[in-house]
């Protein structure tokens, strides 16, 4: 028997609820509200052209580009397709899955990502008392970082560097696993550094031995090292606009050495009885964009849009509308540089010692050793959300059989991953048109 079916121009994922697509939704998950729409953030950057006007406009970052191009094409047949047939030959259903990109700015990616990661901290971070850090910086730093962003891997090292010293000065080696954020609760620029630090550690001898972390002692040498730093860099660095009028050294000291007076805020949160808290907190924000699609779902292709946010100052919320332009900037501000880290390990937990380390931790606190997290597949995941099977066959109930895979062009089987098609993924999305930047 010959079977044929109409490939899908139609947008499909392997991740989560994306390949729901809208027109099917009721058949296949009827339990699904009306009200559901995948993918927001993809309809926030489509609608009315506002992405493709931004980059005629130009000014954005190379990676801002490549990562917004690999989230619109996520999920579609520009990509590639997966094809499945059915495992009953008597049944001419086929069934197609359009290949996703892997991309730290996709949420629907984002989520599987998270996921992983959550279970994997879970599961190896030793029961003890763990601590929760923020450090902060003056806002009349703040673009200095926008500008320069090769400091932010410098703020990450001495952030971590100070609950290193900390435990160093009591003989101890102590694990910390961190995230850099650079954005609000408004999602202005506002980086700061989250960490997660063992209220304790080992010691030379292998003895677990408890730690207490002084907010003010660590506000000082924050303080001091930044200041130290930044001082250090006079003339290497781009100012921005806003501190065009510095020209001369002593300009810039007094700046650095005024800026937040002696009121740098560093946050301790009280300690918990294991990393499970930090852990899913941070992970909500880690892998994904700064706003989640749900803040979105309200928006319906205007120009403009409103969204709700918590005023830390007030603690009320409060809500600001902006254009839709304005709130694409915000949120692509936030892609990190390429191959950036946003998530560190130090101490036992940093990779190179964490295999050596780690064994003698769990025998120190009498921990049994934890084994592998099984990996987190797109079925596990569509079974959990929507309770159904997306590789068994709609019609007679027989599982899917992997046909290959496609490429949108036709050309059949690619050996390469299609997901890693920047340019051509760009080319396809913006018409061939010279993206300027």
């Amino acid at each position: 028997m010959v079977r044929m079916a109409r490939r899908p121009d139609y947008p499909l994922s392997t991740t989560l609820t994306g390949w729901v697509f809208a027109f099917k939704i009721s058949v296949i998950c009827p339990n699904m509200p009306n009200s559901f729409k995948p993918r927001p953030l993809k309809n926030l950057f489509t609608a009315n052209g506002c992405w493709a006007g931004l980059l005629e406009t130009g000014g954005l970052r190379q990676i801002e580009v490549e990562s917004i191009s690999k989230m619109l094409a996520c999920g579609t047949s520009i990509l590639g397709v997966k094809h499945y047939t059915c495992g009953n030959h008597s049944c001419p259903h086929v069934k197609y899955l359009c290949n996703t990109c892997h991309c730290r700015a996709c949420p629907s990616c984002g989520k599987k990502a998270t996921d992983q990661w959550i279970a994997v901290q879970n599961n190896r971070l030793p029961d003890c008392s763990w601590q929760h850090l923020v450090f902060t910086l003056p806002d009349t730093l703040w673009s200095l970082f926008f500008y320069n962003r090769g400091l932010l891997d410098t703020l990450f090292r001495l952030a971590a560097d100070n609950l290193l010293y900390a435990g160093k000065r009591r003989g101890l080696r102590i694990g910390l696993f961190g995230a850099l954020h650079t954005y609000g609760r408004r999602l202005n620029w506002h980086p700061h550094v989250h960490l997660s630090a063992t209220a304790g550690g080992l010691d030379e001898q292998g003895v677990w031995k408890n730690l207490a972390f002084h907010e003010k002692a660590m506000r000082h040498r924050w303080m001091w090292n930044v200041r130290n730093t930044l001082l250090g860099l006079w003339g290497q660095l781009t100012l921005p606009p806003e501190l065009a009028h510095i020209t001369h050294e002593s300009d810039w000291r007094h700046l650095v050495l005024n800026a937040g007076g002696q009121h740098w805020h560093i946050y301790l949160s009280k300690k918990t009885e294991n990393g499970r808290k930090t852990v899913n907190y941070l992970g909500r924000y880690l892998k994904k964009p700064p706003i989640s699609g749900s803040r979105l779902a309200h928006y319906t292709s205007g120009a403009s849009l409103s969204f709700t946010y918590l005023d830390h100052r007030t603690q009320t919320y409060q809500q600001e509308t902006v254009s839709q332009a304005d709130m694409l900037r915000r949120v692509v501000q936030h892609i990190p540089e390429k191959h950036f880290r946003m998530i560190r390990y130090f101490g036992f937990l940093a990779n190179r010692v964490c295999g050596q380390y780690l064994p003698k931790v769990y025998e120190a606190l009498k921990m049994a050793t934890p084994g592998p997290v099984p990996k987190l597949y797109f079925a596990q995941m569509a079974k959990a959300f929507l309770n159904v099977d997306p590789f068994r066959c709609v019609l007679c109930g027989a599982d899917g059989i992997h046909g290959g895979d496609q490429r949108a062009d036709g050309a059949g089987t690619d050996p390469q991953r299609s997901g890693d098609r920047a340019d051509e993924v760009r080319e396809t999305l913006t018409g061939g048109r010279c993206v300027r930047t």
